[in-house]
């Protein structure tokens, strides 16, 4: 069963997926996209403030996206059209080789759309966590979801 808008509620909380991160992804994705020394050199991360290799705050990011996608969109059949924008990222602790992560996804708010009755507005809150229950990423995500079709009843 899809879930539109209306099944959704403020204070819903759904716990999804998990993650294993290698060493190679770390150093893959930094590679390409954020290549500083301490995403790629064990050596190097060593000398810096983390004390050892560490993925890239936007590596965990795109990995809780994949999460949200994966596991809650496609997994829990929500019927989501995109999103529209995120605010309050926040990186809380790195994340090494062999963390394995999950995600924590919050209804905390919910404004059916003006414009176009097909469709509201959700805000996520989304923590990535560890296994051991640490924090490492929390972000709010502003989503659009479908409402169910109107019948004719409605509209009369």
């Amino acid at each position: 069963m899809t879930r539109h808008f209306e099944d959704l509620s403020v204070g819903d909380r759904f716990e999804v997926g998990s993650h294993t991160i290698s060493r190679s992804e770390i150093v893959t994705f930094a590679e390409q996209f954020d290549p500083q020394p301490f995403h790629l050199d064990e050596g190097a991360a060593a000398d810096s403030m983390f004390g050892e290799l560490v993925a890239s705050g936007l590596h965990t990011l795109c990995l809780s996206v994949r999460l949200f996608v994966t596991e809650f969109v496609g997994g829990m059949d929500v019927d989501n059209m995109g999103g529209i924008g995120m605010d309050e990222i926040r990186w809380h602790e790195p994340v090494r080789p062999g963390d394995t992560l999950s995600l924590r996804i919050e209804v905390a708010g919910k404004t059916p759309s003006e414009s176009r009755e097909d469709r509201g507005y959700v805000d996520f809150e989304r923590t990535v966590f560890t296994e051991d229950g640490t924090a490492v990423l929390s972000f709010v995500s502003h989503n659009v979801v479908g409402r169910r079709s109107r019948s004719v009843d409605d509209e009369l």
